[in-house]
């Protein structure tokens, strides 16, 4: 399977708050880490993070440019490799601009009404596939682009609703390449 036809957005607004709002979360820097790293171990590029504030944009930038362009990136050329992945975006649409996707979103609860899909079928399909994930409470949906469809949520058997957004690249990843 060619890999490359995979790309992964995470998107930190518009999400949903714990009152089910329109928001916005503030980026971290391990899921930036970890967004880049599991991309890479499956080979999947670009990694597009998603935050319309510039101080936001500023410290992905801040923080990539660290490896990219300093002196840890020399010593660490396998982290420089990674992080040169990512790429930071005001919004899902200036990620449409860039390419011509297929988008994918993900949810612990997909909308009642959404076509519904599994990861590995995405392989079996032409073109470029844009995987989105949200944080916070979620994607707000109806603030984002129209979607060809949504991904099957994981479905766990303990105590808690969802996984962490990078727990769940993780397992999506895995199911689109096993």
């Amino acid at each position: 399977m060619n890999s490359s036809k995979f790309a992964v957005a995470l998107v930190h607004a518009p999400v949903l708050n714990k009152a089910g709002e329109s928001s916005a979360t503030s980026v971290s820097s391990i899921d930036v880490h970890d967004f880049a790293r599991t991309c890479a171990f499956y080979d999947v590029a670009p990694v597009y993070i998603v935050h319309p504030a510039q101080g936001m944009q500023q410290f992905v930038k801040e923080l990539t440019g660290h490896w990219l362009d300093g002196k840890r990136g020399d010593l660490n050329k396998g982290r420089r490799e990674v992080l040169s992945q990512v790429s930071v975006v005001s919004t899902l649409e200036d990620v449409l601009a860039k390419d011509d996707y297929q988008i994918w979103y993900t949810s612990a609860q997909p909308p009642e009404d959404a076509v519904v899909v599994a990861p590995e079928s995405l392989s079996e399909k032409e073109g470029k596939h844009l995987l989105v994930f949200g944080t916070g409470h979620g994607l707000d949906a109806k603030n984002l682009p129209n979607e060809n469809g949504w991904l099957y949520s994981i479905d766990g058997i303990g105590k808690v609703r969802h996984l962490s957004v990078r727990a769940a690249l993780a397992i999506y990843l895995d199911r689109l390449f096993r």
